[in-house]
């Protein structure tokens, strides 16, 4: 195996890479394995002397001969070149959000979430909505018929007939939500809700956002009951970008950034979110689409030893709550109790924007 000792720099996707130890053994072979070939290729990009590596891989037992013609090969290869400036520029980018993270770090307030009331439509979008910052927003569900009527009961009760969709079978796929259409399932909805009232704390199903609960006309009534956040919320065409989460506790999204600004008003239950800007992404290991591979609740830091780096914010939404997570905010998600929520994109504001995916 390649040297895996103190980490010199970071490459793009965010593993880390290595300078040589002592001690390594020595093995037989006189070829370059694909992991040593790769090693050499990171740490080259990065910037590391061609001896150091050379001195590695011989006193890990290998022919200086061969490292020495891996790494003539690897010189003028046009797909090192792309590799090159691709790194350039993201260690510049990485150095920018860097120095921005430092700046806000300097605030009295940096890792606190600010809870507010009565907050006009032109300073939430000044002092939030534009500045890219979160913000707990209490008294907004003051009056709503969902904030005083709606339990588990409450909708089997108003729909208890209707066929709902849900997410279910989770437990046993980690990769539940990148495989989400593999786990869609219609039950009655007096089904589910005994399921979530009875079958104590669970992952295992979840009715979430892309099930699309509002935008079925058995659900109507419940759409009408909504919370309306008009200082903030569009109404207009909202089925479409209005969405309901329901579960039991235990329920845990997996931290993710959303492609636009989200609003969560929080009707029934407790939900522990953890929150991390968008300027520690070179720490999420976000290796694809929008989920990053930590933990954020037990993190692995022999797994992802970079995400100690980052400065999560850890809050708790309470009934009657609403949180605004800004468009490129990485967020976890864990149900302390069953949990009813309301989740909304269609503000008065621009919320379409071209984030970069990448692929697995």
């Amino acid at each position: 195996m390649p040297p895996n000792a103190k980490r010199s720099s970071v490459d793009p996707v965010g593993r880390e890479t290595s300078q040589p130890t002592e001690g390594l053994p020595a093995v037989a072979e006189q070829t370059l394995p694909m992991e040593w070939r790769i090693w050499i290729a990171e740490n080259r990009i990065l910037g590391t002397p061609p001896d150091v590596l050379v001195e590695a891989a011989v006193k890990a037992g290998y022919s200086r001969h061969i490292v020495e013609e891996e790494l003539r090969s690897e010189q003028d290869n046009p797909y090192r070149r792309v590799a090159e400036l691709t790194t350039k520029r993201y260690l510049k980018l990485k150095s920018i959000l860097q120095a921005r993270k430092t700046l806000r770090n300097l605030g009295f307030n940096a890792q606190t979430i600010e809870r507010r009331s009565k907050i006009s439509r032109g300073e939430f979008l000044d002092r939030y909505y534009a500045a890219n910052r979160p913000v707990i927003l209490t008294g907004m569900l003051a009056g709503s018929v969902a904030r005083r009527d709606w339990t588990p009961e409450y909708l089997a009760e108003m729909c208890g007939n209707a066929d709902v969709q849900i997410m279910a079978g989770r437990g046993s796929d980690p990769h539940y939500e990148l495989n989400s259409d593999l786990h869609r399932r219609e039950l009655k909805m007096a089904e589910y809700v005994s399921m979530v009232t009875a079958g104590g704390p669970s992952n295992d199903y979840y009715l979430v956002a892309n099930n699309h609960f509002f935008e079925r006309e058995e659900f109507a009534k419940l759409y009408d009951q909504i919370p309306r956040i008009d200082e903030y919320i569009n109404h207009d065409d909202g089925k479409r970008k209005t969405f309901l989460w329901f579960g039991p506790s235990g329920t845990i999204t997996p931290l993710h950034h959303d492609l636009m600004n989200v609003l969560v008003a929080q009707i029934f239950g407790k939900k522990r979110f953890i929150l991390v800007s968008p300027e520690d992404t070179p720490f999420i290991y976000n290796e694809s689409g929008c989920y990053g591979d930590v933990n954020c609740s037990l993190p692995d830091y022999d797994k992802h030893p970079l995400y100690k780096e980052s400065s999560p914010i850890a809050l708790t939404l309470f009934p009657g709550d609403v949180l605004f997570i800004p468009v490129g905010w990485w967020h976890y998600v864990q149900s302390i109790d069953v949990s009813i929520m309301v989740s909304y994109t269609n503000f008065h504001y621009p919320n379409d924007f071209n984030l970069y995916l990448p692929r697995p």
